[in-house]
Parts: structure tokens; sequence; C-alpha cells
């Protein structure tokens, strides 16, 4: 009998591993970034969307997370942006506005084409929302259209100077719920704007804000109120509020995913922050507590190392946080093709990278950015591991 037991335990374990590895394989994730229009010109014409959608189909991938928002403006033109800025036209909020003015097809919208021959050919798009709470890569300039309007939205570090992250991205004020709604509005529009979005995306940027942050007059008074009027610790690093600050970003993506949910319960919400925990460390994103909340259908980390043995290492800390957090949690990993435009992947090493997805049990990767997959090296590498089409994971 207890052979009997034995053996059938055996058998119902390898069914099991059967089962879960023919379905590893059945689905994953293939997808690419495709940053502003003044990085890819994949929007920029009917053809260049209908190339771009091609070459994806070609090698076999099966998502596009596009810029919807970056450098004060967004990907269609945005009631929500207009009334939250000094912008004086919804053309003025466009960010395709300047690329485009040859643009022919049937419907005149770059990313209604775009999403369409996407699904011709069951790729799913993802509405990638880049710059999130940050204002500017400089310190945002009074002039600047969303600043111009809403002065009292600026993030404010212990100094009492413009909140940023290491002297180069410059912060609204996260903790502002006037903030966070105007995101959490521009998100809603675009799922209305485009009912067959199949997800949204923020960035190390949404929700975020540099370590040093909340120490404007807004923050600083809620923080009283919620502490018999004591003021903030001098300190940035006090573990009271280190933890205060997290909470109330911690809210914000509660809010964003039920508000994303409450438009379409189709659209996934998806994170897309730098590796724990230093992300928490520089920029309050404890990402961890998302997928405990269960409000991150997909997670994707930006793992991006330029050695074997470094990515690896990556992955495995990212694994095991994630599956700490959420067994279940749908995770694939970020991977760097291209900055700027320089080329930041041999073909061997990125080979090596998705073995190293694949050893790990990871079906999927998104890569930065699409322009790197003109690349013949890169091509010829996908081309040998995308043997076939498989189906994107839905939640």
């Amino acid at each position: 009998m207890k052979k009997k037991l034995v053996l059938l335990v055996l058998l119902l374990a390898v069914t099991v591993q059967f089962v879960f590895s023919a379905n590893h394989e059945s689905q994953g994730i293939r997808g690419v970034w495709a940053p502003s229009p003044r990085f890819t010109a994949v929007l920029h014409t009917y053809q260049g969307v209908k190339d771009f959608v091609k070459q994806l189909d070609d090698l076999n991938m099966n998502a596009i997370f596009l810029v919807s928002y970056a450098e004060t403006k967004t990907i269609y033109k945005s009631e929500v942006l207009l009334r939250n800025s000094s912008y004086k036209s919804l053309e003025d909020t466009y960010m395709l506005q300047k690329y485009i003015s040859g643009y022919q097809s049937s419907t005149m919208d770059p990313v209604r084409d775009l999403i369409d021959e996407a699904h011709k050919r069951n790729i799913k798009v993802f509405f990638w929302f880049e710059y999130g709470f940050m204002g500017e890569g400089r310190p945002i300039a009074a002039d600047n259209p969303i600043l111009s309007k809403n002065p009292h939205w600026l993030g404010v570090d212990n100094e009492g100077n413009p909140a940023n992250y290491n002297k180069h991205d410059y912060y609204f004020n996260a903790y502002n719920p006037a903030v966070q709604n105007f995101l959490i509005e521009l998100v809603k529009e675009a799922l209305t704007k485009y009912p067959d979005l199949d997800g949204v995306q923020g960035d190390d940027r949404m929700p975020a804000m540099p370590r040093n942050s909340g120490y404007d007059v807004y923050t600083t008074s809620v923080y009283q109120t919620e502490h018999q009027g004591m003021l903030p610790p001098k300190d940035y690093n006090d573990a009271g509020w280190v933890r205060w600050r997290l909470d109330k970003l911690n809210q914000f993506a509660l809010r964003l995913y039920r508000e994303v949910k409450s438009v379409s319960k189709k659209a996934m919400v998806s994170f897309a922050p730098n590796p724990y925990p230093w992300c928490e460390e520089m920029l309050m994103q404890e990402w961890p507590e998302w997928c405990k909340l269960g409000t991150c259908d997909l997670l994707a980390v930006q793992c991006y190392r330029y050695s074997e043995e470094a990515y690896e290492a990556t992955v495995r800390e990212v694994l095991k946080h994630a599956q700490k957090a959420n067994p279940d949690q749908l995770f694939a990993p970020g991977m760097i093709l291209m900055e700027g435009s320089s080329s930041k992947m041999t073909p061997e090493l990125l080979i090596r990278q998705i073995e190293t997805n694949r050893r790990l049990g990871l079906n999927g990767e998104i890569y930065f950015y699409n322009k790197a997959l003109n690349n013949p090296d890169v091509q010829r590498v996908l081309k040998k591991v995308y043997k076939k089409k498989i189906e994107f994971p839905v939640k």
C-alpha cells in the first residue's frame, strides 16, 4: 500500500510538471518598448505602422508597450492634459503633432492604426506612461505647461529644493492627491479613447518619488495632521517617515488598479520598476507590496545588465521578492538592447540572457527598445529562439 501511494504521488508530480511545461511553452511574453516619436519613427507614417507590426509578427513577438505620456505630452490629443496645463489647444498636447503632417490612412490616427494592425496579428498593445510623476529630466522650468498651471504641484526635498533623483529626474509631488488624480484621469482617458487597449503600464516613475522628497507644504501639513502636529523628520531615511510615504504610494498603486478595472475589466495593469530594494531606497517603489496587494497583473522589472552573471543575479533577486509577495505573479524581465542610439547588447550576450530566463522558468522578456530590432544580428537571435508564435498570458 505504501509503495502504491509513493508511485501515485510520483505519477501526479510528473503529470503536473508535464502540464505546467506544456502551458509554459504555449504562453509567454515577447514584448518591446516603443518610446517617444523623437526616438523612433514607427508612428510617423501609416506604412511605418504596418512595417513595425509586420516586423514583430515575423519575429513571433506578441506585445507592444507604446509610450503614451512623456515630456509633458500624450500620444493622443488629451482633454485631461489640456485642463491641467497652460496648453491652448488639443493639438498642443499631442506628442505626434510635428511628426505626422503627411500621415494618410482611413482613420488618420497612427495609434488607432497601430492597435488595429497589431490585433490582426494577435499582438497586444499596452500604453506605457513613461514619465509618470516625473516632470522633466532637468529642473522643471517655470513655463513648463503643467507647472505653470499648477505651481503647487512641485515636489520639494529636505533642503527645500525641487525634488529630484540624482540631479537629473525632477518630480511633481506624488503624495499630492491632485497630482495623483491627474495621472489616474490621464490613464482612464486613454482607456476610454481606445477601449480595446490590452493594458497600461507605469514605469520606474509611477508610482515613484525621490527618497528625500515630501517636504513641500501640502505633504508636511498632512503628516502633521496625522502625527499630532509633529513635522516630518529631517532625516529622510527615518524608518517611520519612509513607511508613511511608501504607504501613500502603495495606496496610489491600489487605486490605479481599481480605477483601470472600473473602465475596462480586461485591461491589464503592469508596472516596470527597477530591481528591489534599490528602487525603494532611491525612488520609494515598494513593488513587492503591489504584487502582494494584487494590483500588478504584469511585473516587468528593468533587469538591465551587461553581463550574463549580473543579469542572472538580478533576475534571481527579482524572482525571490516577487514569488514571496505573490506566488502567482506574472513576471517578464526587461532587457536592454539600446540606450539612445547606442547598441548595448551583443548577439552572444542576448542569447545567453534569454537562455538564463528559460533556465529560471521564465518564458518571456520585454526589450528596450524597438529600434534595436532593425539590427540583423538581433533579428537572427530572435528568429532562432522564437521559433513559433505563442499566446500572451492574460490574467
